[in-house]
């Protein structure tokens, strides 16, 4: 049950990544994100509906912690993006989001079956594979150590969220939620771009972006509490390659050859992890 949660939590995310991506064609990335991060907060509270919760203190803390750590992981990825190819920065990120609730899984001592961790490899790489794209200017430098540090950013964010307990059950979500957008609010006084987006259409994109994703770190939190962060985690970090389906699907985007691969390994690779428990 773990990895359908994480299966549908990458489906969820990887719309909420094409939408946001849509309106961040004529919004700035810092506002469209505060904007969706606004949306997902509000629709929040409606998680406590579904699933039965209870606020406990360290979960909270937790739901804290996960909220900032995955804040700083989109502030340091869009700067990464503005600064470097988007081919150097995403594989990167997504490479070490995925790796890092892995060997955090490894030093407690949990050791996968030999086909969870084939499983777990393949989809490394279909991370890789799916989201580089050639072209483009900038710092390969710089680039690569932002993605690396949004990477580790977010890895840690999804490592947190595997510690809170079941009884919690989607309270730390709100609580994310609030703290992301709190961190956003300070940062949006001090920076220069629109507080919230004006425009007709991005706000439709942001819309859709926000309620994707509030969803889609539901699931994913269930995940967590059902199974093991590191493959969870691996499945859930396939959201760049459902992102690239839809561009495909919509916004009438080729499809390199290798993606097409990253596609393949990237079922594979689930696949391998469910059958190895």
């Amino acid at each position: 049950m773990a990895l359908t949660y994480a299966v549908v939590a990458a489906v969820l995310l990887g719309a909420s990544d094409f939408f946001a991506a849509r309106a961040a064609r004529t919004t700035a990335s810092i506002t469209v994100t505060r904007s969706a991060v606004a949306v997902s907060t509000a629709l929040s509270p409606v998680l406590l509906l579904l699933v039965d919760s209870r606020w406990i203190a360290r979960d909270v803390v937790i739901g804290v912690l996960s909220g900032l750590a995955m804040t700083t992981g989109l502030l340091l990825l869009y700067r990464g993006y503005s600064v470097a190819r988007m081919g150097i920065v995403a594989p990167m990120s997504s490479v070490l989001l995925a790796a890092v609730p892995v060997v955090y899984d490894l030093l407690r001592g949990e050791r996968p079956s030999a086909l969870g961790a084939v499983g777990m490899a393949v989809g490394l790489a279909a991370l890789a594979l799916t989201g580089y794209t050639p072209g483009g200017t900038g710092s390969v430098r710089l680039g690569a150590i932002l993605g690396v540090s949004s990477g580790v950013a977010f890895g840690i964010a999804f490592t947190l969220m595997g510690e809170v307990s079941d009884d919690s059950g989607l309270a730390p979500v709100v609580v994310q939620r609030f703290a992301g957008l709190a961190m956003l609010t300070v940062v949006g006084v001090l920076g220069s771009a629109p507080f919230f987006a004006s425009e007709r259409m991005a706000r439709r994109s942001i819309l859709a972006t926000g309620t994707f994703a509030v969803f889609a770190i539901a699931s994913l939190q269930l995940g967590f509490q059902e199974g093991s962060s590191g493959p969870v985690s691996v499945a859930a970090s396939q959201f760049g390659t459902v992102a690239v389906i839809l561009s495909v699907l919509f916004n009438r985007e080729r499809m390199r050859w290798w993606q097409s691969v990253g596609l393949g390994a990237a079922a594979v690779g689930v696949a391998l992890m469910a059958a190895g428990g």
